[in-house]
C-alpha cells in the first residue's frame, strides 16, 4: 500500500500491482478496497500482463482522507496525484458513477491517455435533487444503514427483499461505512444529468475511450452507455455477455487488454 498527497492535503491510499504502463481503476459509488476483491483481481490480471495497475479508495472511504467540503473537482485532484505518482499518465478505467471522476479528469488534461467506462450512470434530464435530499437528512440524523438501503431500493431499483440479503452479508459493514459518501456520487451525477449542455459537455475529451455494457445490467444503462459513447468524439461502444452492473473479472480482463493493447 501507497499513499498521495492530494491537492487539498488529503491522504489518497492505493495499492499498485505491477510494471508497465499504468491503469488507474475509478470506483463507483460505495466501491473501496476493503469489500470490492473483483477490481483489485482485475488489477493482478493486468500486472501479469505487463501494466501498472492502481486500485485506491477514493476520499471519504476506507484509508483516504475525506477533507471538506466535497466538490468533483477535488476528486479530480485526488487522481492527478495517483496518476503523477505513476508517471504522469495513464489509461483510466472506471465503474459506474466513478465515470463523473474519470471524464473530469480527461477533460482537466491531468495525463489521461485513455478512458475506459464502464456503465456510466448518465443520462440527460434526470434530476436526483429529490433523493439528495432525502440521503443528505437520513445521513445527517447518522442513519447510515438507512441511507444505503435507500440508496439500493430507491435510487438503483433492486427489490426490497434483495438489499434485505445483502443486509445479511459480511460486506454490507463496509458499505454503511461508506454511506456518506453516497452524496458524493448521486450529486455528481445530477449535476451531469440537468447541464443543458448535456451532449456536448465533454467535447474537447477526444483520448481513446470504449463504453462498456452488460446485457445482464439495470434498466436505461445501456441506453446511457449508449449516449455517452455518442456524446464523446473518439469512442467505441461494447457490450459484455451475460454480465450486469459489476463485470466478472474474467469478463472484462481480456476487452480490456484488447483495448489497451
Amino acid at each position: 500500500m501507497s499513499t498521495v498527497i492530494s491537492r487539498d492535503g488529503t491522504v489518497i491510499d492505493y495499492d499498485r500491482y505491477g510494471d508497465g504502463p499504468a491503469v488507474v481503476f475509478v470506483g463507483g459509488a460505495t466501491q473501496h478496497r476493503a469489500i470490492d476483491q473483483e477490481t483489485r483481481q482485475i488489477g493482478r490480471r493486468l500486472a501479469a500482463e505487463g501494466f501498472t495497475a492502481v486500485d485506491y479508495d477514493r476520499r471519504g472511504r476506507g484509508r483516504s482522507g475525506d477533507t471538506q467540503p466535497w466538490a468533483l473537482e477535488r476528486e479530480v485532484e485526488d487522481l492527478a496525484a495517483l496518476i503523477k505518482a505513476v508517471g504522469g499518465t495513464a489509461t483510466v478505467y472506471s465503474s459506474s458513477s466513478g465515470a463523473t471522476v474519470a471524464l473530469g479528469a480527461a477533460d482537466a488534461g491531468v495525463g489521461v491517455t485513455a478512458l475506459a467506462l464502464y456503465e456510466p450512470p448518465l443520462m440527460a434530464g434526470v434530476d436526483n435533487s429529490e433523493h439528495l435530499t432525502v440521503l443528505r437528512s437520513l445521513l445527517a440524523e447518522g442513519r447510515n444503514d438507512e441511507a444505503m438501503r435507500y440508496n439500493m431500493t430507491s435510487v438503483i431499483g433492486i427489490p426490497a427483499e434483495v438489499v434485505e440479503g445483502m443486509a445479511q452479508s459480511p460486506g454490507w459493514a463496509g458499505m454503511v461505512s461508506v454511506a456518506p459518501t453516497l452524496v458524493y456520487d448521486i450529486a455528481a451525477v445530477h449535476d451531469i444529468n440537468v447541464d443543458p449542455d448535456w451532449a456536448g459537455r465533454w467535447s474537447s475529451v477526444t483520448v481513446p475511450t470504449v463504453v462498456y455494457s452488460g446485457d445482464q445490467t439495470f434498466p436505461g444503462l445501456p441506453e446511457a452507455a449508449d449516449a455517452v459513447a455518442m456524446a464523446l468524439p473518439n469512442a467505441a461502444r461494447r457490450v459484455l455477455p451475460g454480465q450486469g452492473h459489476g463485470p466478472a473479472p474474467e469478463a472484462i480482463t481480456p476487452v480490456l487488454l484488447e483495448f489497451l493493447r
